[in-house]
């Protein structure tokens, strides 16, 4: 009989499935109530792969347009705007999209629709910033578009807050925005983020609320961008589920699977303590090595070694991880085994520094080809150099070395 997979490796996990960050939560609910009542909070959500940063954003979500109660301050009514950064996002097309979203929700009464199109009007008037401009032009046409932006989504924002007739009342506006870590140079992020919050001050807006999500090295794009962009958000530092969430996590899922099956499944002990070792506490290789392990499994009861076959067979839950985390940048953007050796050196400090010297002591081949692979590696930035010691790389992320260690002497 097939059997429906609970678990989603692919997408944010559901509320219902949702484990622990209890600090985090309470933090953006606090943030919510503050802008709310005239105090703005904003957040800067930073995590690696697979960590969860999307799952706590869902929830945020959740919590902000009011689908689910929050744990102290009841039910929020936000317009919740959520995006997520590439390198091709520009300042115009970041602005046009949270136009359109601002029409669609609260563009439905003709008098809000008359209001929006006319405050927003400066949308229309937008031209591409090409490469034929001068930089200083350029530069101008940028401020002046920001300082349009934010004039208009102040007097948005109030106009929700403090509706007229016949028209709902919203708590603010809520920006949620993912992997900010691919903002291009253009873009100029944190000082957007920078300006735009001022302006809000200044127009009178008290109501609106910045969330930014990304890799950790979104903070070095923010300050180059703005120096004192860092200085307007709260930092929160997502890291790894500890061993009780993430029996949790594995519990819920079979719960939801016996819902959704007419055969029940069971799950040992040794099998969570496999799920929960080779995890690391990373909320997306629970589920992935849950996922394997359920699918393989064919008794009804979830052992330790259907955890494992799941895992290290072809196209198991280590084959999906690389597949989407590591393997491009282990295997095709490397060519040479010895920069391979690096890495895998390198990863038995996990992302803590590491100095050339203490790879030199284990690396079997000749200097130059160890000075060779850092530069590359850098240049490449699979790795960290640091900037205030030298001598002294990381890797980028803790997840990483995690599969360098566990899984990167399997072949491509």
């Amino acid at each position: 009989m097939i059997k429906l997979n609970p678990f989603k490796p692919n997408s944010p996990v559901s509320t219902g499935m949702f484990a622990g960050r209890i600090k985090e939560v309470e933090a953006l609910e606090k943030g919510l109530h503050q802008t709310k009542c005239g105090h703005p909070s904003h957040f800067l959500i930073t995590g690696e792969r697979g960590i969860g940063k999307s799952s706590l954003m869902m929830i945020l979500k959740d919590f902000s347009i009011g689908n689910i109660e929050t744990l102290d301050h009841g039910h929020f009514n936000f317009l919740t705007f959520n995006t997520v950064i590439s390198e091709r996002t520009t300042l115009t097309t970041l602005i046009k999209l949270i136009e359109r979203v601002i029409k669609r929700e609260v563009g439905k009464i003709e008098s809000v629709r008359k209001f929006l199109n006319s405050t927003w009007d400066f949308v229309q008037r937008i031209k591409v910033m090409d490469s034929g401009i001068e930089k200083a032009d350029r530069n101008e046409e940028s401020d002046l578009l920001i300082d349009d932006f934010a004039y208009s989504l102040a007097e948005t924002c109030k106009r929700i807050t403090k509706p007229e007739k016949g028209e709902s009342s919203k708590d603010g506006i809520i920006f949620i925005i993912d992997e900010a870590d691919n903002a291009c140079e253009n873009l100029h992020i944190g000082y957007f983020f920078k300006t735009v919050t001022e302006l809000l001050q200044q127009n009178g807006c008290n109501n609106v609320m910045f969330v930014v999500a990304g890799l950790p090295d979104v903070t070095e794009k923010l300050a180059k961008s703005h120096e004192s962009s860092i200085r307007i958000f709260n930092q929160i530092k997502v890291k790894e589920l500890n061993p009780q969430d993430r029996f949790y996590v594995i519990e819920k899922g079979i719960e939801e699977g016996n819902r959704l099956n007419s055969e029940p499944t069971t799950v040992s002990e040794d099998a969570k303590k496999h799920i929960s070792t080779l995890s690391e506490g990373y909320p997306h290789f629970i589920q992935q090595f849950a996922y394997s392990a359920y699918d393989f499994n064919s008794d009804g009861e979830i052992s330790a070694d259907d955890v494992l076959e799941g895992a290290f067979n072809e196209d198991g839950a280590i084959d999906a991880i690389g597949a989407q985390y590591y393997a491009t940048d282990f295997h095709s953007k490397i060519k040479s085994d010895e920069y391979r050796q690096v890495l895998s050196i390198m990863a038995e400090k996990m992302n803590s520094w590491i100095k050339k010297s203490e790879i030199r002591l284990q690396f079997t081949g000749d200097d130059q080809t160890l000075t060779d692979a850092l530069r590359a590696l850098t240049g490449r930035k699979i790795i960290l150099k640091n900037s205030s010691k030298m001598g002294e790389y990381r890797l980028q992320q803790r997840g990483f070395a995690i599969w360098i260690k566990l899984f990167g002497s399997r072949k491509k």
